[in-house]
């Protein structure tokens, strides 16, 4: 993993949030992985955060980072709904981007930018 500046209990939350979720959404007949890679860009690094749960539905991708934004019930999965506005909101404050991509029954894989 790369070095970056910036805030670290910040930074640290980011990526806490992002392995919690991809071991809670993990898909009940698969044993969770999650694999993390980060690929140097021009004036920024590019974090993959990418797991095998069980995906997000196209039509949510970007309503999951409004804050107490639930897709599950809390008997299905617990949580606030805050997790991912906090992640938005760390990586902006960063000066960075955060976006996902998903496929249901395969894997999410969350996407952010942070400067180098």
């Amino acid at each position: 993993m790369p070095t970056v500046t910036g805030n670290e209990a910040q930074l640290t939350q980011l990526f806490q949030n992002l392995i919690d979720n991809a071991i809670k959404f993990s898909h009940p007949e698969n044993a969770p992985q999650v694999r993390i890679a980060a690929t140097r860009q021009t004036s920024e690094w590019l974090f993959a955060m990418h797991d095998n749960g069980i995906g997000i539905d196209s039509q949510n991708l970007e309503s999951i980072f409004e804050i107490f934004q639930r897709l599950h019930t809390v008997e299905q999965y617990p949580g606030s709904g805050i997790g991912l506005a906090i992640c938005r909101k760390i990586v902006e404050l960063h000066r960075g981007r955060i976006w996902v991509e998903s496929q249901l029954n395969v894997g999410t894989t969350f996407y952010f930018t942070l400067p180098g």
